[in-house]
């Protein structure tokens, strides 16, 4: 029997005769054997008969996960080279207007099974079964980019045939499955309905409140779901909602899709009487272990006919309870993976390596911990879903996420989910004692419930970017985004917010490919500079890809015809994100010109970021002039990052209804208090002005320190600058390379040879290689200093005796042209508020830890930023977002 909760219930002959009707009408469409049609739904009774009709037609079926946009369904319609293609969309939407494939409304398909068909279907699958691309679904992609998996229909019925044999479902069972069925585990619960002749219900996989109510009502007797809706049952039960008398028809209760932690597994126990039901299974092999009322235990053993071990780092074999990589042997193993094109890259393997994390119990019982995936941790080598099976002991779901963090390892953060929201601190305590010490954490997140994919299972991917953003976060930040949060809970959705809000999942896309091929865009961006720094670029584009749609619906920017950008010469990822990609939201197209001394990189970005998405992108070979002409003239919002003077020329060939965004330069003074602490100075200091080697426009060019602690502050600054060490742009271990721009080298050379007197530390320069030692100056007291913009790793430091003076100097005319940014370290109050009239201000902490892509950046020096439009020139902080929301609407 089929039971539908907005349905009348169908017997097991109404079934095959409801799927007749669905047969006659998708042949009369066209569809037959020689097809491969896609299917992407929510769970309900058309659904159901979709698939088996399909199934008996003997079409390659593939079942896409119904939380897909339509630009993603429509792109796997396209990679699969699918003939046709059913959903339950009310109607069609432009990204299935331009698909070779034809669109099967489901409502169609629904209104077909009501017709009496005559003889009921025999549903026998015989011809499914034949086909080697019988089957394909897609990874629910919680490790990154899903990807198609295929296999031949008799593995699938055959693994249906050993899971029956091992979970002996009956006709007398109803069966509730709170699971979608366009994945691996939901469809074979479906299939074993269908080969149990059971009763099945259907319900919304995620209402754990109706799924109580149904298991009193209908006598539910096996229930299937992922940890998620069963914490989600015990929170319910906790708070009154039935009682578990009531849910005692219930026999198996089973568990799968993720691991299944030990703190779950006894609260369930203790309040039902019956325990978890462990399973364990994959998209390429189908179901591999299982726990029965027989043999309860952990996954419980192999099915019949499946072998499983567990090896080391050298593929021996291991011996009862220890722990290694799950290596499955299975007839059932798919054929191989599907590539673009609809092609089937056919997989010769007969062995499983499943990449995940387990152990065999004494008794040959499977328990698998996670990913194996290891990390490297003050010299230990540590699997994160390990110590996420020790923390979850805390009694609440924890995930343990690892984090690279360059030269200094691997940061571990422990994501807790907890309804009542301790505060972190708590869960530190908690933690010290269920984890070594190797193994604390770095940080610990607290969070009402985990991200979930719309099968329940958590979104690592959603983790990961939370775990990176918690790393980065300062308070500051933190209360930005509260305040963000709280405006944006009464602001429109996001998409209606945004002008090109079809967009927002392909700037997830490219947010996604930073993070799989980060080894490729390290290459990419080595080239130009070092290893930290192009580590730093990846991890500043990701955050400003994850605020972008935040970013946007915030500032509200209308939508812009075209936005034309001269790309800067450096950051070509940074820059391509927040000028190329990002603005895409806002504008329908972005034509853009790469710097010639970055241009190869910039092109084999785009060339790689393209891969992902079919944004209007635009990337232009023209010299400046050919593009000012071309494009620049004709764009109704134009970027330029470089100099003042370069500005100026280009602002003057502009209509005056353009919006000019000028990104300058800055002198950045870098100012140090005579209460301030000392080596944290030295360090903030150290760290924004070798950026890049010193090739970067946060370094500051002057440094102001107080003659009290001058001497001090020198000493600890040279023997800094002596310490740090050469290395290959390839190098993750150096902390500078060699200059990249010859410009600035040269400008370097004449410059440390004019001030040679002033030299402490460093100095050294060799020609060929373009090595400029870092290099310490001390320029006399109260200097009246005006720096020329340094782009090379030179610390230039006055010696100030008086805030009086510094402020005044800092009022000059020169520092005023170019006030972009500043940073303070100590208590210098008056210096600060005088400072924060022109400049972005730090305190205590770097411009490198204030800046966010996502929020407007710079100071009030017309020769740092300004916005020009109608021949006025604006000088703010820029966002590009915002200039356009604040200075589009009014031209003139």
């Amino acid at each position: 029997m089929l039971i539908s909760r907005n349905e009348s219930s169908r017997s097991w002959r109404e079934v095959r005769i409801a799927c007749a009707s669905v047969i006659r009408d998708l042949q009369a469409r066209g569809v037959d054997d020689s097809h491969r049609v896609l299917l992407s739904s929510a769970n309900s009774a058309a659904s159901v008969l979709a698939t088996f009709a399909l199934m008996e037609l003997g079409v390659s079926v593939g079942l896409v996960d119904r939380g897909v946009t339509p630009n993603q369904f429509a792109r796997l319609v396209e990679e699969a080279d699918a003939d046709f293609f059913v959903s339950d969309h009310e109607e069609s939407v432009p990204a299935f207007e331009g698909l070779d494939a034809h669109w099967i409304p489901l409502r169609e398909l629904d209104e077909a099974a009501q017709r009496d068909a005559g003889e009921p279907a025999e549903l026998s699958f015989d011809r499914w079964a034949r086909r080697s691309d019988a089957l394909i679904v897609w990874t629910s992609g919680s490790l990154g980019r899903p990807k198609g998996i295929v296999r031949s229909g008799s593995s699938v019925l055959a693994n249906v045939s050993r899971t029956q044999d091992r979970m002996k479902y009956t006709e007398s069972d109803v069966l509730l499955p709170l699971l979608p069925f366009t994945h691996q585990y939901g469809l074979s619960i479906l299939l074993l309905w269908w080969q149990a002749k059971a009763s099945l219900a259907l319900l919304p996989s995620r209402r754990t409140d109706l799924a109580l109510e149904a298991i009193v009502d209908l006598g539910v007797t096996v229930v299937d779901s992922v940890p998620a809706v069963y914490e989600g049952i015990l929170r319910l039960l906790d708070r009154g909602h039935t009682s578990t008398t009531l849910l005692e028809s219930v026999r198996m209760w089973c568990v799968g899709g993720e691991p299944l932690q030990d703190d779950l597994l006894r609260r369930f126990t203790e309040q039902m009487g019956k325990p978890l039901l462990d399973g364990y299974g994959s998209s390429e092999a189908g179901n591999i272990a299982l726990a029965a009322p027989d043999n309860p235990r952990l996954c419980g053993r192999p099915l019949a006919g499946i072998t499983v071990t567990v090896v080391d780092d050298e593929d021996r074999p291991l011996p009862a309870g220890e722990v290694g990589e799950v290596v499955v042997h299975t007839p059932d193993i798919m054929v191989g993976m599907l590539e673009p094109g609809g092609r089937v890259r056919e997989s010769q393997r007969a062995v499983h390596r499943t990449q995940d994390l387990g152990f065999l119990d004494w008794n040959g019982n499977l328990r698998v911990l996670g990913r194996k995936a290891a990390v490297h941790r003050f010299g230990n080598t540590l699997y994160p879903d390990a110590i996420t099976a020790k923390a979850s002991e805390c009694g609440r779901p924890v995930r343990v996420i690892p984090v690279e963090n360059g030269r200094f390892g691997t940061d571990l953060v422990f994501v807790v989910a907890d309804p009542d929201e301790r505060p972190a601190a708590h869960w530190r305590r908690v933690f010290a004692d269920l984890v070594a010490e190797f193994e604390q954490p770095n940080k610990v997140l607290v969070v009402k419930q985990f991200p979930e994919h719309t099968n329940g299972k958590a979104n690592l991917t959603a983790l990961r970017y939370m775990a990176q953003a918690a790393l980065r976060s300062r308070p500051e930040k933190a209360a930005a985004r509260q305040t963000t949060a709280a405006q944006q809970t009464t602001a429109k959705p996001a998409e209606q917010a945004i002008p090109f809000g079809d967009r927002i999942t392909v700037l997830q896309d490219v947010a996604r490919l930073l993070s799989e091929r980060r080894s490729e865009i390290l290459g990419i961006l080595t080239e130009v500079c070092n290893h930290r720094t192009a580590t730093d670029e990846i991890d500043a584009s990701i955050e400003a890809l994850e605020g972008a749609v935040a970013e946007v619906s915030r500032y509200g920017p209308q939508a812009v015809g075209q936005t034309g950008v001269l790309m800067p010469s450096n950051i070509p990822l940074y820059g391509y994100i927040l000028y190329v990609v990002i603005p895409s939201l806002y504008s329908q197209r972005i034509v853009f010109r790469p710097s010639r001394m970055i241009d190869a990189q910039t092109r084999a970005l785009h060339k790689l970021i393209g891969t992902v998405h079919e944004l209007p992108l635009v990337l232009d070979d023209s010299g400046q002039r050919e593009f000012m002409e071309n494009v620049g003239t004709k764009s109704d919002v134009l970027v330029f990052t470089g100099s003042y003077e370069n500005a100026e020329t280009i602002r003057e060939q502009l209509p005056r209804d353009t919006v000019f965004c000028f990104f300058g330069q800055g002198i950045n003074p870098f100012v140090v208090g005579a209460d301030a602490d000392l080596g944290k100075a030295v360090d903030g200091l150290v760290k924004v002005r070798m950026l890049n080697s010193g090739q970067d426009c946060f370094g500051p060019d002057v440094v102001f320190v107080h003659t009290s602690v001058s001497a001090q502050f020198c000493n600890l600054l040279s023997r800094r600058v002596e310490a740090l060490r050469l290395g290959t742009p390839h190098d993750a271990t150096a902390d500078y390379s060699a200059m990249f721009y010859d410009e600035a080298f040269a400008s370097t050379l004449d410059y440390l040879c004019e001030k040679r007197e002033f030299i402490a530390a460093g100095g050294r320069i060799d020609v060929v290689d373009r090595h400029v030692r870092p290099t310490v100056l001390i320029h006399p007291t109260d200097d009246p200093f005006l720096p020329p913009e340094m782009f090379a790793p030179v610390f230039n430091v006055v010696p100030y005796s008086s805030e009086e003076w510094l402020n005044e100097l800092l009022r000059h005319p020169y520092y005023a042209e170019r006030a972009m940014a500043a940073t303070v370290f100590g208590s210098l109050p008056d210096t600060v508020g005088a400072l924060r009239d022109r400049h972005m201000v730090s305190v205590d902490e770097t411009l490198i830890d204030i800046e966010s892509g996502n929020h407007p950046f710079g100071g009030r020096g017309i020769r740092a930023n300004y916005i020009s439009v109608g021949r006025k020139r604006h000088t703010e902080p820029l966002l590009l977002s915002k200039a356009v929301a604040d200075h589009l609407p009014g031209k003139s």
